[in-house]
């Protein structure tokens, strides 16, 4: 016998709860689908820029038919044009850019080249010439031009044979002579010499005949008439300029600015 108090009843079950799921459920299943969206999204979207890479590779639409050149001061452009050996024709991907700049590098008075591609159809070539500062001693009694990095890249058996040659309007036979034990790029004592060289002020840099240095610390100047300026290293080159400036108004044969504070003159 059952009381109805205790009586349990269960509803019937509804015909549409058997295919309900739970919200954890759903939510697994939306992230699902929006992993695969995103899947498919990117899978789209490699091979539209593979398409657009073939293309671009292979396409004669996007092939050289112009090669500038710019930088230049004395270089002729023809004969960067004739070193580079850019491929016209090809598709720009398809340029060796860093073989190009290699080939326009070996030209002694470049610096520095960079060489780049701009669509749809032309190469730059970006060149940086040697900045000339002094003359040095070659073999067979010769001159070398020598540049602010301590690199000879031209030589003449003399001053004559360098004719009008020059840059910015400066002949290589109106530069200064460096004297130092160890010319070159590695030498501390040509590197300083350099400096001081490519400090000068114009006025100045008219007027210096040669340099001598020993060491960093040591530098000496050899002006027209005879004239010597010692200068000492190669910092304070604004300061010493302007105090021989001064100095220079009183007759002598050795002036001092190594200290431009007290020069000297004798």
């Amino acid at each position: 016998m059952t009381t109805r108090g205790s009586e349990q009843r269960r509803e019937p079950a509804r015909r549409g709860d058997r295919g309900r799921l739970d919200p954890e459920a759903l939510a697994a299943r939306d992230a699902g689908r929006r992993r695969l969206w995103r899947l498919l999204g990117a899978i789209g979207l490699v091979a539209v820029i593979a398409g657009l890479a073939a293309v671009a590779y292979f396409s004669p639409l996007m092939s050289v038919r112009t090669v500038t050149v710019d930088g230049l001061t004395t270089l002729p452009r023809g004969q960067v044009l004739g070193v580079a050996d850019v491929p016209m024709g090809t598709p720009l991907l398809q340029v060796d850019t860093a073989a190009v700049a290699q080939r326009v590098s070996t030209i002694p008075a470049v610096e520095t080249v960079k060489v780049e591609r701009n669509y749809p159809s032309t190469i730059t070539i970006d060149v940086r010439e040697r900045t000339p500062r002094v003359l040095v001693p070659a073999e067979d009694d010769g001159l070398g031009v020598m540049d602010r990095l301590g690199l000879v890249y031209r030589t003449y058996p003399s001053k004559d044979a360098m004719g009008k040659d020059g840059v910015d309007g400066r002949r290589y036979r109106d530069l200064p002579t460096l004297n130092v034990p160890e010319p070159g790029p590695q030498d501390p004592t040509t590197l300083a010499a350099l400096t001081v060289v490519g400090e000068l002020p114009g006025w100045l840099a008219k007027i210096v005949t040669g340099v001598q240095a020993d060491s960093p610390s040591n530098i000496t100047l050899s002006l027209t008439k005879d004239r010597t300026v010692i200068w000492g290293d190669d910092e304070q080159s604004a300061e010493k300029a302007d105090a021989l400036m001064h100095v220079l108004k009183i007759t002598g044969r050795r002036y001092n600015v190594s200290s431009p504070e007290f020069p000297a003159v004798t």
